[in-house]
């Protein structure tokens, strides 16, 4: 009877190993091409800790059977970095201090209380004092809410600003210490989210400020009763997973596209970059991978834990993410402890080589 479980457990752990090497090629593989290898991806820590459980189990029980494991896991060592980091570089000099944070419309709190939502962020960029701030999902029409040149005026940190919205009145946000001598916007089509471009000079350098917040999945909790319920029992439930299921797949289409046009335009940029945002989709992704190509991760730089960003209702991942040029360092990433939003801010040091 043991030879059997053990026989069962190694067929189990077989397979766990392929899915883990699957996750990590999922990250090269488009996913308006093949949408369902993003799901291997997303999948990635799971898969990492059953192979990690695998280990364990075998060198109690059969050490010999530890390497099928051990070996998929250190194939895939660069992968544990973008996930988990065991301590950041911290620096104590002055740099350019980042800052990033999908506000998530100033409603996390409720609709009716956005004004005191909207006033407890403020509160906390008045205590930090960055030098550049990218807000995605911002409230810009309702003045009461988040007065923007007014913002600017009583920030005696920040100096010049740029937004643009996605919808009536929703949208993104760059304000920074330094003086901007161009700006763009890059619209995805068939989509209400969008990125901007600042160019901005510090000192006698130029750095380009990518801001961006690419295709959601538009799966509420609020709307969707099945996500709370331990089974599929009705047809209602069914019906739930299946339209999920649907806006799952698009995002992810959408997102792919989205990755390539943002790639395109960091490629075309004639200045160093800095690329901040809610890219919704995980380190393990083509979009991350997509996007980042060269650039530096400053969470992979200086971040320690996981990282999660994403703490709404839905399971949480790191999605929010800063991402610089070569030219320079990072030091000192963290996620801001305050939750305004179902987003954390993200942050850090800059300072060039």
């Amino acid at each position: 009877m043991k030879k059997v479980l053990l026989k069962i457990f190694l067929w189990i752990n077989l397979l766990s190993a392929v899915f883990l090497l699957v996750s990590y090629l999922s990250v090269y593989v488009p996913s308006d091409s093949i949408w369902i290898s993003s799901v291997f991806g997303l999948l990635y820590p799971v898969f990492l800790w059953i192979n990690v459980g695998f280990v364990f189990f075998w060198s109690f029980f059969k050490p010999k059977y530890l390497i099928v494991s051990l070996l998929v896991i250190l194939f895939g060592w660069g992968y544990i970095k973008k996930y988990v980091q065991l301590g950041g570089k911290v620096n104590d000099l002055e740099g350019i201090e980042v800052v990033s944070y999908n506000v998530r419309h100033f409603e996390e709190l409720g609709n009716d209380v956005a004004k005191q939502t909207a006033d407890s962020i403020i509160a906390f960029f008045l205590q930090k004092t960055p030098d550049i701030i990218c807000l995605q999902e911002a409230r810009l029409r309702t003045n009461q809410i988040f007065n923007l040149p007014k913002l600017v005026n009583e920030f005696e940190f920040i100096n010049h600003y740029q937004y643009a919205r996605n919808g009536y009145s929703r949208g993104m946000v760059t304000m920074t210490r330094y003086p901007i001598i161009n700006m763009g916007e890059i619209r995805f089509a068939n989509s209400g989210n969008m990125a901007i471009f600042t160019d901005v000079v510090i000192d006698s350098d130029t750095m380009r400020i990518f801001n961006l917040h690419l295709q959601s999945f538009q799966i509420s909790p609020d709307e969707y009763s099945v996500l709370e319920s331990r089974s599929l029992n009705e047809s209602s439930d069914i019906k739930e997973v299946k339209e999920m299921g649907g806006k799952f797949k698009r995002a992810l289409i959408k997102r792919a596209e989205q990755a390539r046009i943002i790639r395109e335009n960091i490629n075309w940029s004639p200045y160093p970059v800095l690329v901040c945002g809610d890219f919704n989709d995980t380190p393990f992704s083509y979009t991350y991978h997509k996007v980042k190509g060269d650039l530096k991760d400053a969470f992979v730089e200086s971040g320690s834990g996981t990282g999660q960003t994403y703490v709404g209702k839905l399971p949480s991942y790191r999605i929010d993410f800063i991402l610089h040029s070569q030219d320079y360092n990072s030091f000192n990433f963290k996620e801001e402890n305050i939750h305004y939003s179902d987003h954390l801010p993200v942050s850090c040091i800059l300072e060039k080589k």
